[in-house]
This record gives C-alpha cells, sequence and structure tokens, in this order.
C-alpha cells in the first residue's frame, strides 16, 4: 500500500485504508473514498489532488491525500 498523495494523472487505484482520527474518516468516507472505492487520479497541482470517486470529482489537499493508502486497481 502507498499514499493516494504519491499517484499520478490518470493512475485508478482502489482505496485500502483511511488512516487519521474519527473525524477525517468520517469526512472522507462521506465523500466516498472509503475501503475498496476505486478512485482516479485527474488532475494533480502543487500537491493537491482532483479525483474522481464514483459519479463525483472532489478536491483534496495533500495532507489528506496523504492519510489514504491506495493500492493498483
Amino acid at each position: 500500500m502507498m499514499p493516494l498523495r504519491l499517484m499520478k494523472v490518470g493512475d485508478r487505484v482502489r482505496v485500502m485504508a483511511v488512516t487519521g482520527t474519527d473525524a477525517v474518516r468520517k469526512h472522507l468516507g462521506s465523500l466516498g473514498l472509503i475501503a475498496g472505492a476505486v478512485v482516479a487520479v485527474v488532475q494533480v497541482t502543487d500537491g493537491s489532488m482532483i479525483v474522481g470517486v464514483h459519479d463525483s470529482r472532489i478536491a483534496i489537499n495533500p495532507d489528506v491525500a496523504a492519510r489514504v493508502m491506495v493500492q493498483p486497481a
């Protein structure tokens, strides 16, 4: 597993775990970043990312992207 933060544009990965406090995990879960979800990296700018999750696109900062552990889908 590796952090989502290390992925590049075009990568498709599966979320394996989300680390951090309960509040962080709950917030990310409400956005669809839960274990088993497939995520596509759409854009990376200065460490911030736009990712596609289900039928939505969300923006996440580098600190949050470091908490989402993924593996190739």
